[in-house]
């Protein structure tokens, strides 16, 4: 019988429910193997009766380990990123990890206030979202104890590990597939730069692959708006750069919602794509192939960079070392009839 009213339930009620000793019963929970299987399964039923829900907190100090995993994204709006924390979660559920999710809103002080909070909270590892953190941050990474993920992009020199993809790389290759199609007037569209390590990337490589073509870059060339990207930003966008004097024939947006938005409102207004107006996107998300013109973008795959992360992570977990700094999971140039 379940108990009811607000009595803790506790380690002593479960050995007296089960008619074993405190000691059989905390070790089966403790070291399972060690206790005979009818004897587990006679506690595990009286657990499973009365509601005992162990205290996590002092199994932490006797092992040294809470079993939970902090992760900070920076929105969930895109599925992208929830895909990368399902693909984390799909790693840690079978091995009995809790994922702690924190989103940050693209701010800096945010994602701080939640590495604060993970090692608090006695995480055993953390994954963040890309390279741009506070000083703060950094130096209370740097100190931590677990494994560290820096995830979405890669760099020479990182902090821990990193799993990612090239962003600069994948814009550069866009933007000379844009250039080879033939475009004269491209014009790139993407969120700021300020603490996002991704968009900032994604902008240095449009324009080193602009002018290494011999194309002028200028304020016209480059269109930045407010993160989040969303659908209705690229609704603005598209009719404002329609409406130049000298419209773009190819627009390259560096997110996937804003470019669904112009490719939207192009087909309820008249706009032929691409014969009047060329749109490329960057993330590729399950609406892309789908839209009446299925759109060319850079295809990432979100699930993996979360599933390969949390793998890192519970291999460092478990005592390994020789795993290398910088995991590429790579990206994938989808070519439609957008473009």
């Amino acid at each position: 019988m379940a108990q009811t009213g607000n009595k803790k339930v506790t380690l002593k009620d479960v050995s007296k429910a089960s008619g074993l000793s405190l000691i059989t019963v905390s070790r089966a929970l403790r070291q399972p193997e060690t206790v005979h299987a009818d004897t587990r399964a006679k506690i595990q039923r009286t657990i499973e009766e009365i509601g005992y829900i162990p205290n996590l907190t002092a199994r932490s100090l006797v092992s040294q380990r809470s079993d939970m995993i902090g992760v900070v994204v920076p929105i969930l709006a895109s599925s992208l990123f929830a895909d990368f924390a399902q693909g984390v979660s799909h790693v840690l559920e079978p091995r009995k990890q809790q994922m702690l999710l924190a989103v940050s809103d693209w701010s800096p002080a945010k994602e701080e206030e939640a590495v604060r909070t993970f090692i608090a909270r006695q995480a055993d590892a953390i994954i963040v979202t890309g390279f741009s953190h506070t000083e703060m941050t950094r130096k209370l990474l740097s100190q931590f104890s677990g494994p560290v993920v820096e995830a979405w992009n890669l760099r020479d020199s990182v902090m821990d590990s990193a799993v990612g993809f090239d962003n600069y790389g994948a814009s550069v290759e866009m933007t000379r597939y844009l250039i080879g199609r033939g475009y004269e007037n491209i014009v790139m569209v993407g969120g700021s730069s300020a603490h996002n390590d991704q968009a900032e990337d994604r902008t240095r490589g449009f324009i080193d692959a602009m002018r290494a073509a011999g194309r002028s870059v200028s304020g016209d060339t480059i269109v930045e708006f407010d993160n989040p990207a969303t659908i209705e930003g690229g609704v603005a966008l598209i009719q404002t750069l329609l409406a130049r004097k000298q419209k773009p024939d190819a627009i390259f947006f560096l997110a996937e919602l804003p470019a669904h938005g112009a490719m939207l409102w192009c087909m309820s207004n008249g706009v032929s794509v691409p014969d009047d107006v060329a749109i490329a996107g960057f993330g590729d998300l399950s609406l892309s192939a789908l839209l009446p013109v299925p759109m060319t973008t850079v295809q990432i795959k979100g699930r993996a960079i979360g599933e390969r992360s949390a793998e890192l992570v519970m291999a460092r977990l478990d005592g390994a070392s020789d795993s290398p700094a910088s995991h590429d999971i790579g990206y994938h140039l989808q070519i439609r009839e957008s473009t």
